[in-house]
């Protein structure tokens, strides 16, 4: 047995932590979803939930109602066939199906209660090529028709594929033929991020080589645009071409969103079988981990842990706000990418951090109340800085993709640990 297994194997009891994912999820937070979530008058879900399931009435952002449909559907397929899983999964997806599209197949990004094309306060027109919120919805009819088998599924998923790439792919070419002496928009990671993995998503839909074509430009955006390869971190804004803008958004690394990131390219690269890329970006983790993670002084045992929301690497100081805050979503996100590349690469440094997140996630943010599901970020205090468990930012995606995807990898890599070898004090 090589050096780190053993090193491994002292530190961590796999089965153990993907029993707690388990039972968090499926006891903890699932049934405050299942309760308070549904909009049974006006349809889909609500966006604003209380901390004890009141609900706030306010305009629905189709990419959480997609998210929302994407989770329950995808328990139902990969952990357990749960009628009340589909189904909620279903009162979403109607929802959407109904009301998310124009004619053209393009999503609008919010509606009203009711189901009525809405702009933001701040807003003065409809937003309706969104490509962060086409692909949530893409990938939640994919997610739809694997659960239920129903080709009405599948056909929405082509089409609102194809209206969105048209129109990225067609966005791109007139930023980049844009003159360099014009003021030009920095592009988020966010974007491919969700239509690359939407398309993971939707891979059985597609012919092996037209998937692969359609996937390329995507992933090549990411690496050679997105991914700062000097400092090996994957940047959150960028401008035209991957240029650097040296801006507080510019400089700002998304802690979470740059974990999503490395999980999907880990899932990529093994589909293609490029282990280049899956080791590459298991490193991406690891690298992000030491960045996000405040050091802690010799001696010192009570300055702040966890993972940053955003990090600056320029290391200017952060002027966002919410900056302090530490997210319940980024942390269960990069378990479920470390984990993942851990089964995949069987790299050395990934457990310690494995370990480190299991106990910082699982310390803070599981709320002591019976079914009320988990605090979705704690304040510089290590209190909840909010009293809401779902906000137009931030639904079940989270917390329903990083306990899942943790609890079946971690499944995964206990078959690797032999019988009678198992972590202490975990």
């Amino acid at each position: 047995m090589s050096h780190h297994l053993i090193v491994f194997y002292s530190l961590i009891d796999f089965h153990k932590i993907a029993t707690h994912c388990q039972t968090a999820l499926i006891d903890e937070c699932l049934p405050f979803w299942l309760k308070y979530a549904c909009d049974g008058l006006g349809g889909g879900y609500f966006d604003y939930l209380t901390t004890d399931g009141q609900s706030v009435d306010a305009l629905k952002t189709v990419a959480r109602q997609a998210e929302q449909v994407w989770a329950f559907a995808y328990l139902y397929t990969n952990i357990d066939a749960q009628p009340d899983w589909i189904d909620h999964a279903l009162h979403g997806a109607d929802f959407l199906a109904e009301h998310a599209h124009t004619p053209q197949m393009g999503c609008y990004t919010y509606l009203d209660r009711v189901g009525n094309p809405a702009v933001r306060p701040t807003s003065l027109q409809l937003t309706i090529h969104d490509p962060l919120t086409s692909a949530r919805v893409a990938a939640a009819y994919a997610q739809i028709h694997q659960a239920t088998g129903d080709d009405q599924w599948a056909m929405l998923a082509k089409q609102t594929f194809q209206a969105i790439l048209r129109h990225y792919h067609e966005s791109r070419e007139a930023l980049l033929s844009t003159p360099v002496d014009h003021l030009q928009p920095l592009q988020h990671l966010s974007q491919p991020v969700a239509l690359l993995r939407a398309l993971v998503d939707a891979r059985p839909l597609f012919a092996a080589t037209d998937w692969k074509e359609t996937t390329e430009p995507l992933l090549n955006e990411i690496l050679n645009e997105f991914l700062d390869k000097r400092h090996d971190i994957v940047r959150e804004y960028v401008g035209a071409g991957g240029s650097f803008s040296n801006t507080p958004e510019g400089r700002r690394v998304a802690t979470g969103l740059s974990m999503e990131a490395a999980c999907l390219l880990i899932d990529v690269g093994t589909l293609l079988g490029n282990r280049k890329l899956t080791l590459q970006a298991t490193n991406w983790c690891l690298r992000t981990c030491e960045w996000a993670w405040p050091a802690r002084p010799e001696g010192r045992t009570d300055d702040r842990q966890g993972l940053a929301k955003w990090v600056d690497w320029k290391d200017q100081p952060l002027v966002f706000e919410g900056d302090t805050h530490r997210l319940a979503a980024d942390h269960l996100l990069a378990l479920a990418a470390l984990t993942n590349g851990y089964w995949h690469t069987r790299h050395p440094e990934a457990p310690r951090w494995i370990k480190r997140l299991y106990d910082y996630s699982f310390q803070h943010f599981p709320d002591s109340k019976p079914g009320s599901s988990w605090h979705l970020a704690i304040d510089s205090q290590q209190q909840p800085a909010t009293s809401f468990k779902a906000t137009a930012e931030t639904g079940c995606y989270g917390l329903v993709r990083g306990l899942a995807t943790t609890w079946q990898h971690l499944d995964q890599c206990a078959l690797l640990q032999p019988t009678g070898v198992r972590g202490v004090g975990v």
